[in-house]
């Protein structure tokens, strides 16, 4: 149960790098275009325009013109991510170590007397019999006692010399950022991970590319398609002529 509520906890992470992997390179890709675009303004630069406003946009005309359906479904997609990073980063637990002398509040190398004076100071503040206080009992029972142990029982001492820990050697264990029921299904586990890894980190992001890379070839490099462009070269060529 543990287990699965670890892996339910990571599936945000795995739609965070599942949005992030097009969004980002869209984003970076649009804001360039507009730079850009703005850049290659087709307006008149002289004094007389520039003071008399005459191509000046109202406030309200340049929230209309950037209010397209494309730009606030992005935006809408940021949201969701800035969301996503704040619970992930709300709900992730740090792995802290094992250290005995810390949990005492003893400095590395304290002495035996020492040692049984701390604990008796700490075992007055969460005792069971002094504090009834669950969280109380459970912080005794797994941190105070196993440290006391850890630095007065020979075998926990040395296991907590060996291994970090007075019980010995601890399992480590990983979850993976999928959804409980992609990975519940019988004998089929790895095939749909694979599909999954291929079909979203891989073939994705190439269809993406490709579709860019068509698009963009149709246009010159002011947003004009080059057939318009041939069009308009094969109709003036004729006038041109003397």
């Amino acid at each position: 149960m543990a287990a699965s509520e670890e892996t339910s906890a990571l599936f945000p992470i795995f739609i965070l790098t599942i949005m992030a992997i097009p969004i980002v390179p869209y984003t970076i890709t649009k804001l360039c275009r507009a730079a850009s675009k703005k850049s290659k303004s087709i307006h008149c630069q002289c004094n007389d325009c520039s003071r008399s406003g005459k191509y000046r946009k109202s406030i309200f005309q340049r929230i209309l013109s950037v209010s397209t359906y494309s730009n606030l479904t992005l935006l809408l997609l940021w949201v969701i991510m800035i969301i996503l990073v704040y619970y992930i980063k709300t709900r992730s637990t740090e792995i802290t170590v094992f250290d005995p002398f810390s949990i005492l509040g003893l400095e590395p190398g304290a002495t035996e007397s020492e040692i049984k004076k701390n604990y008796r100071r700490l075992s007055i503040q969460y005792h069971p019999d002094k504090n009834p206080d669950p969280e109380a009992h459970k912080y005794f029972v797994e941190h105070i006692a196993k440290a006391y142990q850890a630095l007065t029982d020979p075998i926990a001492r040395e296991n907590y010399e060996k291994y970090g820990h007075p019980d010995g050697r601890q399992g480590f264990q990983m979850g993976i950022a999928l959804p409980q029921f992609l990975l519940n299904i019988d004998g089929a586990s790895g095939g749909i991970l694979l599909l999954w890894i291929v079909g979203l980190c891989i073939l994705l992001p190439l269809v993406v590319a490709v579709v860019y890379l068509s698009r963009s070839s149709k246009y010159t490099g002011n947003y004009v398609m080059h057939q318009t462009l041939s069009t308009y070269y094969y109709f003036m060529k004729p006038s041109l002529a003397p």
